[in-house]
């Protein structure tokens, strides 16, 4: 059975715009938090003002398998539950899925792809549009951003989970939140853990090779 959309922001009453509706796909490996992030998003979004809705969806129920979610964000409500999407921005949370999952269906032209990876933003591009990985893109503009999500959750967390850091990657690369919204809502999940998140949150928007800062 698929899962229903967790919806936050009040109750549809009137149809979405579709020019004003944003989808941003999250995806990485069970046990990466991806699902976690998305509703961490969801809710710096809610928080800003504005209506979103995030859908998980789930390959074989173990950890290490495909994990993604789409998160919608629109001005208006939000009546979509259908689960395909044609995001305009990519979350890649791990360094490897996208070479052997493809992640990048549907992705719209003129797209932002982040990725949690230690390669430059040009390489990650050239193997892109090689057509020589399960992910690869025919669409002929889209911009690529990088950082090593990895690594700063483990200088800052101390685990490689590296959620929190690509969420703060997201807000530097899209303005789609601010930082600030998203340190509110870390600092409401996680509790004691708060501050270490948001420093993963910071570093990570810091970090973001072609952020839009």
């Amino acid at each position: 059975m698929q899962p229903q959309p967790r919806r936050t922001g009040p109750a549809p009453g009137t149809p979405t715009a579709a020019a004003a509706l944003l989808e941003i796909r999250l995806a990485g490996r069970g046990g990466q938090g991806v699902v976690t992030a998305g509703e961490l998003l969801g809710e710096a979004v809610l928080q800003s003002g504005r209506h979103a809705q995030s859908l998980p969806t789930f390959g074989p129920e173990r950890r290490g398998a495909l994990a993604q979610c789409t998160l919608r964000v629109s001005d208006a409500p939000i009546q979509l539950k259908c689960s395909s999407a044609s995001p305009r921005v990519l979350v890649c949370l791990d360094p490897t899925i996208w070479r052997h999952a493809p992640i990048t269906l549907g992705v719209k032209e003129g797209a932002q792809l982040i990725f949690n990876t230690t390669a430059r933003a040009e390489d990650v591009e050239a193997e892109l549009r090689s057509r020589q990985v399960v992910s690869s893109l025919l669409l002929e503009h889209f911009t690529v951003h990088t950082l090593d999500a990895t690594g700063i959750a483990l200088e800052a967390l101390g685990r490689p989970i590296s959620n929190t850091a690509m969420l703060g990657a997201v807000a530097g690369v899209t303005g789609v939140v601010d930082l600030p919204a998203i340190e509110a809502v870390l600092l409401g999940r996680f509790g004691p853990a708060g501050d270490a998140n948001v420093a993963a949150a910071r570093a990570g928007f810091a970090a973001v090779e072609g952020g839009a800062r």
